[in-house]
């Protein structure tokens, strides 16, 4: 199987994070606007442990 675009999972993530936040902002304080909002933070913590995981790290010898 094969990939089929060149977009990362973070990269993705991070996208749908950015336009959840959008919508979100767009709209006026309300229930919906806090459950898109925290949407986009937990994207956001998945992107940066998705990020922390995939880095290279050096081991000590």
């Amino acid at each position: 199987m094969h990939r089929t675009n060149e977009i990362s999972i973070g990269e993705k993530w991070q996208k749908i994070a950015d336009e959840t936040r959008d919508k979100a902002r767009a709209m006026p304080p309300c229930e919906q606007r806090d459950d898109l909002l925290k949407k986009a933070r937990q994207l956001d913590v998945a992107v940066n442990l998705n990020n922390w995981l995939s880095a290279e790290t050096k081991i000590p010898k």
